[in-house]
């Protein structure tokens, strides 16, 4: 077993507080993520990495329970915005793209996969994923 390395992580603050719209980086990596209270949905939509291709989790709560959903596409705001009308339980959304927008659904389809392992795995956490498929 190697040893761990440490990493950077940035943290940006849109508003100036930790509770409204979050952008997260990590050093030498090209991803980018974005965190937003679905009462600030018009503003993150309105943000140029929402049209791109990627990953993304809704979340909240369901039945009284904690609730992910874990979606992918390649205009990942146009699936939001649809998720803004038919789904009424989430309370806040995760971006997952890549900058420049170099992702298409393929490579968003592998990361979605996993983490609807990593939920399935941890059913603290209840997901449902975007796709037809069956989580394997």
């Amino acid at each position: 077993m190697s040893p761990a390395v440490g990493r950077s992580l940035e943290l940006y603050y849109i508003d100036g507080r930790p509770d409204g719209m979050v952008t997260a980086e990590l050093f030498n990596w090209t991803g980018h993520v974005l965190l937003f209270p679905r009462t600030q949905l018009s503003a993150a939509l309105a943000r140029s990495e929402a049209s791109y291709a990627g990953v993304y989790l809704l979340l909240g709560d369901q039945n009284g329970e904690p609730f992910a959903y874990i979606g992918e596409g390649e205009d990942i705001g146009a699936r939001i915005r649809q998720h803004d009308v038919r789904k009424e339980w989430w309370t806040s959304a995760v971006l997952v793209t890549a900058s420049a927008n170099k992702l298409n659904k393929a490579h968003g389809a592998a990361p979605s996969r996993f983490m609807m392992r990593g939920a399935c795995f941890f059913s603290a956490v209840r997901a449902r994923c975007s796709a037809t498929r069956q989580a394997p």
